[in-house]
């Protein structure tokens, strides 16, 4: 209220926009009334939107903070698109610097989470950052602005909340002028920010390679940088891979190809030369896939799995090894060249010891496999049939019998 008293004072063209998240029953609804109130005194152009919160949280397995973040910048921005305004505008103050620096310290943060928020970032501009919360409560006060607060900025159940009712106080206390020093900070790791940003930029353009809906970038040169883990964290930022996951990419370099790591977005593999990227959602529908195949004779493969392949003749009763890590298949059955590939949409097999087909996501969740070990699981397939959920089971209609001659002995190494 105080950044629209503002903004009618220096009569800028703007509107009002709120968003209605439902989280406090009536009190939600009493704040969209105000709003709409101050807007219609000072013949402002209103736009409201009310979502289900917690519903859309849920489904999209977010955290509730998370999920309104999204729905208001993504409905901001429409707003912008349909309406023809330039901007929207945030009243972000300098206490919310503070306590964001502090979040991603916790959080174990990279510069730029540590550089607090920028006073523009695209089509968002927060014009008040200048001025701190009790500077705004003042500014309030003295000139009759009136307002309604969020009965949550009382609780400590969020870690903002916490920092802003116990460090920010301790702060205060220690030296009542705390803020200038931070400034200097957030203004200094800014232009650290800046300075490595383009360096990162043109870096990208020597190692990141783009093919169709790939990419790609060279081990070898990769290596040669130093600290690998901060220049790859940097490299990796457009595809949201956070710094702990990056770190583990860095180790896998130093071992044997084939590992696989994933962001929220995107699936990355350590292969033979290269670290390829590839977007989720096109492993998840399938509309891209890599299938290696396996000829006859292979004897060991190290791309895309280490596997290990031997023949063996069958006489009487045959003797099966209980074992996740290895597949004994009756070789007759078999076309080759085998493949191996990822899990697909509608995948189904007939797992050992049963006798109708069954989904391959639903044995997933059966077996409680972790989401991300879905992606990263290989199949081996004989013709269009899944063979072997590589590490976990075999299709039951390619088990050795006692009609068996030969088998064909697949191990994990």
């Amino acid at each position: 209220m105080v950044m629209v008293t503002l903004f009618n004072k220096a009569k800028f063209n703007f509107g009002i926009a709120h968003c209605n998240f439902n989280l406090r029953g009536s009190e939600s609804d009493g704040d969209a009334l105000f709003v709409k109130n101050a807007a219609c005194d000072l013949d402002l152009d209103f736009f409201e939107k009310s979502f289900n919160t917690r519903q859309i949280a849920f489904q999209k397995k977010q955290s509730v903070q998370v999920a309104a973040r999204e729905l208001r910048y993504t409905w901001f921005n429409e707003l912008i698109d349909e309406n023809g305004f330039d901007f929207f505008a945030t009243a972000h103050q300098f206490d919310d610097q503070v306590e964001t620096f502090f979040i991603n310290l916790f959080r174990g943060s990279g510069v730029s989470g540590l550089r607090g928020i920028l006073p523009k970032n695209g089509k968002c501009i927060r014009p008040m950052l200048f001025a701190s919360r009790d500077e705004i409560f003042e500014f309030a006060t003295k000139n009759g602005v009136l307002f309604r607060e969020d009965i949550s900025n009382a609780s400590n159940k969020y870690l903002r909340n916490k920092i802003r009712h116990t460090i920010i106080p301790a702060m205060k206390s220690v030296d009542p002028d705390f803020r200038k020093g931070f400034l200097k900070t957030f203004k200094n790791l800014t232009s650290i920010e800046n300075f490595l940003a383009a360096e990162i930029i043109q870096l990208s353009k020597e190692l990141i390679v783009k093919e169709d809906d790939r990419y790609k970038i060279l081990i070898k040169q990769l290596q040669n940088l130093n600290p690998l883990s901060l220049y790859l964290f940097e490299l990796l930022k457009p595809f949201h891979f956070n710094f702990s996951t990056v770190e583990d990419i860095c180790n896998s370099l130093e071992g044997l190809s084939g590992k696989t790591f994933f962001s929220p977005d995107f699936y990355l593999t350590h292969d033979r030369e290269y670290l390829v990227i590839v977007p989720l959602t096109f492993l998840i529908s399938g509309e891209y896939q890599d299938v290696f195949p396996i000829k006859e004779n292979e004897l060991k493969i190290n791309n895309p799995a280490h596997l290990s392949f031997s023949k063996a003749k069958i006489g009487g009763e045959p003797a099966i090894i209980k074992d996740s890590r290895m597949a004994q298949l009756d070789f007759e059955k078999l076309k080759f060249p085998l493949k191996l590939r990822k899990w697909r949409q509608g995948d189904l097999f007939v797992p050992l010891g049963m006798k109708g087909k069954k989904l391959l996501s639903d044995y997933f969740v059966d077996e409680k496999f972790p989401v991300s070990a879905k992606h990263e699981t290989w199949l081996l397939l004989s013709d269009e049939d899944i063979v072997w959920i590589v590490g976990s089971r075999i299709d039951d209609r390619f088990k050795i019998t006692e009609k068996s001659k030969i088998a064909l002995i697949i191990k994990q190494v």
